[in-house]
């Protein structure tokens, strides 16, 4: 026996002594910046049940049904499978409605303990994520710090007597509790963008609509909001594009809020500067190409009013006069635009972001100085021209975009910078986009009572099927910073094809902007900078 079948009696007899205990380690909680817990894990249970037991099952069938919240059909499903002896009726089950089925005393049932995901606040669904049953990440900061927040189990092999009293240990590894996460997310804030953007959905019955505010100075996400979205914030209930992260996953043509480059790269470069003149007629005709601006308003302006009345023909004149080298193999633009980071992801701390598009300068054509200075021709995410404010709200300094600050209480973390254009220059482009945000400029709805704001509109039309401009679907943008000189909160609102006749940015985006970032400012406890005139 021993030299015949040796093999065989040994591994029976390791099965019979050696034992393995395995620890489950709890999943670590997501904080929003006050601490308040976005995610956690609390015990529940498996209810379960020995098919052969089952004396009533509609009674089972309505009892589970009502603990776990799946439909009875689902459950009697379940219940019915063929094969099985067995078979897990519910899994999840939150404890307190399991210990009243367990009370009931029902034959055949049985309740196995597990942990469960939780979300008590029930904001942020798309940018908290989920998991699945095994407690395994799949989107969101769920999926993005999945190996951080997940901990490592524990294991125990050892051997016992037939008592199962432990004879010896064989090996043992200890369980390790997942990270806890911190993100720079502000809770009122963040119900304030979910509010905003529905509403703002609902007036323009837009197809979406999509809010970004975060601070300027640290790239510190605080709100990040878009329409539809889960209605009970349970990303579990949610269709896929309720849960789609819209302002890193989604491209759009950025229009006049990438005049920004065009202005912040002339003033880098000192070949522009707020008072370089540029004559703006009715059209401009460039090879087979012609640009209108939405409100003509010929003759010749300043780069400042240029800007301020968001003119396409005296921005995109400004460019081709001051920013392109003729025969070179780049131009000043170009070279800009890379700087400022487009056509390549933000490293925002989130699954899923894109790079955007932007044309090589090779394959710019000799009418791409008519649009690609103006924001048409190019692809950009919401996030990235959120840091492209941010970066000229910071002084010219480029801080990534993140929502994670610490792990277990410990950063920062996320905190990246680089200069990317000088103080004053960004200084001068500020000062330049409080002008757009003036009674005089395209940004007025914007304003802020007992704040000063600095911001760019934009309007684009969306480019149908077909490959050419739709007459009547458009985006509307606004984005901007407050207090201008001493910028605490950036917000982004973009609203995709709003309907019923009103489609400017301005007039579209920019009230949103300011009721979001009148919010987010008093939240942040920043003080007023202007005098409020008072109304009654």
């Amino acid at each position: 026996m021993q030299i015949v079948d040796g093999g065989w009696y040994s591994k029976r007899a390791s099965g019979q002594h050696r034992v393995e205990l395995a620890t489950t380690a709890p999943r670590g909680a997501i904080l929003d910046r006050d601490g308040y817990r976005l995610a956690l894990t609390e015990q529940a249970s498996t209810i379960g049940a020995t098919t052969s037991m089952i004396t009533d099952p509609a009674r089972v069938v309505a009892a589970v049904a009502e603990a776990s919240g799946e439909s009875p059909d689902t459950i009697m499903s379940r219940l019915n499978a063929t094969g099985p002896t067995h078979v897990d009726l519910a899994r999840q089950v939150p404890q307190a409605a399991a210990k009243r089925v367990q009370a009931m005393g029902i034959k055949g049932l049985d309740f196995t303990a597990e942990d469960r995901r939780v979300y008590p606040s029930a904001i942020a669904a798309p940018v908290i994520g989920v998991t699945d049953l095994e407690g395994k990440g799949l989107a969101g900061l769920e999926l993005q710090y999945d190996k951080i927040l997940r901990g490592q189990n524990g294991l125990e092999v050892r051997t016992e007597d037939p008592g199962g009293n432990a004879i010896s240990v064989i090996s043992s590894q200890a369980m390790r509790p997942g990270h806890t996460i911190s993100t720079g997310l502000e809770r009122q804030v963040q119900i304030e963008a979910e509010g905003v953007t529905a509403e703002t959905r609902s007036t323009y019955h837009a197809k979406a609509v999509t809010a970004i505010v975060m601070d300027p100075k640290t790239g510190e996400i605080l709100a990040m909001a878009s329409a539809p979205a889960p209605t009970s914030g349970d990303y579990r209930q949610a269709t896929a594009n309720e849960v789609r992260l819209r302002g890193i996953t989604d491209v759009y043509e950025p229009g006049s809020t990438f005049k920004a480059v065009t202005l912040g790269a002339g003033l880098a470069t000192g070949r522009i500067s707020p008072t370089t003149r540029v004559d703006v007629g009715s059209e401009w005709q460039l090879y087979d190409g012609t640009l209108h601006d939405s409100h003509p308003n010929p003759g010749v302006k300043t780069a400042t009013e240029a800007l301020r009345i968001s003119s396409n023909i005296g921005v995109a004149k400004l460019a081709y006069e001051h920013l392109s080298t003729p025969g070179a193999h780049d131009s000043v633009l170009s070279q800009w635009i890379d700087r400022f980071g487009f056509g390549v992801p933000t490293g925002i701390d989130l699954p899923g972001e894109v790079a955007g598009i932007v044309p090589a300068y090779k394959d710019w054509s000799g009418t791409s100085p008519l649009n690609i200075p103006i924001g048409h021709g190019v692809a950009a995410t919401p996030i990235q021209i959120a840091q492209l404010y941010a970066t000229i709200a910071n002084g010219g300094v480029q801080t990534t975009p993140h929502l994670v600050t610490r792990i277990d209480g410990q950063g920062p973390v996320g905190l990246q910078r680089k200069r990317v254009m000088p103080a004053r220059a960004a200084r001068t482009l500020a000062g330049m986009l409080e002008g757009v945000v003036s009674d005089q400029g395209t940004g007025s709805a914007a304003q802020i009572p007992g704040y000063s704001v600095a911001g760019k509109t934009g309007t684009t039309k969306k480019i149908d099927k077909s490959g050419v401009y739709s007459d009547h679907r458009y985006l509307s943008w606004f984005v901007g910073f407050a207090p201008v000189n001493n910028p605490r909160v950036l917000t982004l609102i973009m609203v995709d094809e709003p309907h019923g006749g009103q489609y400017y940015g301005g007039e579209v985006a920019g009230p949103a902007f300011a009721k979001l970032t009148e919010r987010a400012l008093i939240a942040l406890g920043v003080q007023q900078d202007r005098p409020s005139t008072a109304t009654g």
